[in-house]
């Protein structure tokens, strides 16, 4: 059954024309998919698409019997020019060609794409424009009925939320939202809204390619999808004709996957522990807590992320925390960037390593980057953690299996990275993190993921690094028994901390 009232229109109060006799009328044949979308009375409503599912013309279509009622102020919105053009031409196509309204003097209309006029004026008041999100001065002021927003989202969150939305209030407008995915951004967490059963105010579907029968008759299975797959990146096949949320072309962490690598985890007090910094003020400031199994499996299990806090106030909020029984917390790393921060931490709560090749990678004697490979160094490492392994195939499955032999199967596969699912900024941070081609090519990889929140990545890249590429987990408790401070202690030169990474104890020896 299709949410909203039973009402159809405008603001729910245009009630007169029958939308699938119009349809019949201008030889518009929707296919069931489409029908779902046609046949929701929601005020917003969220369709993510395929390539090729026919997203323009569906929602194009749709907007037309609202231009037949009066008086009322219709918009189609795109990122640009261009992208609001789809479904105005084919509104333009059928009503102003086919229906013959073009025919009609008192109908004031212009289509020019290159100088972005492209508007139609009905005699009976009521008038459609197109408007480009490039030039947001021009979404002020209007009071609208209702509004397509073109590629929802690859819209800013203003777009809407700033501009759009107060625009629909007088008239209680409706909106929809035509669009292939860009991850996990705020169109998804809008798109959400409409997954819930008792919001009536909201209505959303995905859409493959593939449920388009008319250019796809083979389904998921036609040979042109599958020739597509054969020759495509995964990602970007997943993106552009799966309609999926979670992958997008220049996502950084590709392996990433919500539904493998989210587990609950419960502190294990005789695991490691640490928690990794990167430092902030107007941007968050982020501490990702980790524990490292006996097999090398890292679990996060806790996050501190706040703006405009300084560092004692936010080592206070971390030291209020109720913490799990048998907890400790052996060492902290962070970034190397800000050394004054690190050894505050190390004077006000715990030992912090910020090692500049943690963030640069190769350095010289005097700890000056000669090489800037430290963020790809990084993000390769995280990713390695992320992969999923295949199971073990040493166990006989044909023998009755304990419970300590599941265990030891279940720690050959999987991946060696999981996040708890209440640490919401990193898992928001993994989905969304990207590198976007900017169509020059002048940029590199880690200055076009600039503008994409990474604060708990870059913590976690820290932690890894310094934890498994730089060794900084062992205590010189652990491995000598002389007491610091006696004259015959051959490490007596190492950190004061009284950690170290296995080179030095190489060089010390």
């Amino acid at each position: 059954m299709a949410k909203g009232s039973p009402t159809e229109g405008i603001g729910g109060s245009f009630r007169t024309i029958d939308k699938r006799k119009y349809f019949e009328k201008v030889g518009h044949k929707p296919h069931p998919k489409q029908l779902l979308f046609h046949d929701s009375k929601a005020r917003f409503r969220l369709p993510c698409c395929g390539r090729r599912f026919g997203k323009s013309r569906m929602a194009g279509m749709d907007a037309q019997p609202k231009l037949l009622y009066p008086n009322s102020r219709m918009w189609i919105v795109g990122p640009t020019y261009d992208l609001a053009e789809k479904e105005f031409r084919v509104i333009w196509d059928t009503m102003i060609i086919k229906m013959g309204f073009g025919q009609d003097r008192r109908v004031k209309r212009a289509y020019n794409k290159k100088q972005g006029t492209m508007y139609i004026q009905f005699p009976w008041g009521t008038l459609l424009e197109c408007r480009s999100a490039d030039h947001p001065e021009n979404l002020v002021g209007e009071s609208l009925n209702h509004v397509i927003v073109s590629e929802a989202a690859k819209h800013k969150q203003d777009t809407f939320e700033r501009y759009l939305r107060a625009a629909l209030s007088d008239h209680r407008g409706s909106a929809d939202f035509p669009t292939t995915p860009e991850g996990q951004n705020w169109f998804y967490k809008m798109w959400q809204l409409g997954q819930i059963p008792t919001d009536t105010e909201h209505d959303s579907w995905r859409f493959p390619s593939w449920a388009n029968p008319y250019v796809f008759p083979g389904g998921r299975q036609d040979p042109e999808i599958l020739l597509v797959e054969r020759t495509a990146s995964k990602t970007w096949f997943d993106q552009e004709y799966g309609a999926d949320f979670t992958s997008f072309v220049g996502k950084i962490y590709g392996a990433f996957q919500e539904g493998v690598h989210t587990k609950p985890h419960t502190f294990n007090p005789l695991w490691e522990n640490y928690i990794s910094f990167d430092w902030g003020y107007t941007n968050p400031m982020a501490a990702v807590e980790f524990q490292v199994s006996p097999d090398g499996k890292v679990y996060i299990w806790r996050v501190w992320y706040k703006s405009h806090m300084m560092i004692e106030e936010f080592l206070k909020m971390i030291k209020d925390t109720p913490n799990p029984p048998g907890y400790h917390l052996d060492l902290t790393f962070g970034d190397a960037a800000d050394p004054e921060k690190a050894a505050r931490v190390t004077l006000k709560f715990k030992t912090c390593i910020a090692d500049p090749r943690a963030k640069h990678g190769t350095v010289d004697a005097k700890g000056k980057a000669v090489a800037s490979s430290g963020w790809q160094e990084g993000v390769d490492l995280v990713n390695q953690f992320l992969a999923i392994r295949p199971g073990s195939d040493t166990l006989d499955l044909t023998d009755t299996l304990t419970e300590e032999d599941m265990a030891f199967a279940d720690s050959q596969g999987g991946p060696s990275l999981y996040v708890d699912p209440s640490c919401q900024d990193v898992i928001r941070e993994f989905n969304n993190y990207r590198s976007p081609d900017n169509g020059k090519g002048d940029k590199n990889v880690r200055e076009a993921a600039n503008p994409f929140e990474d604060h708990t990545l870059d913590a976690i890249r820290y932690g890894l690094m310094h934890r498994f590429k730089l060794g900084f987990n062992i205590h010189l408790s652990d491995v000598y028994d002389t007491p610091i401070g006696a004259t015959n202690n051959p490490l007596e030169s190492l950190p004061e901390s009284g950690y170290f990474n296995l080179a030095s104890l190489d060089r010390a020896f």
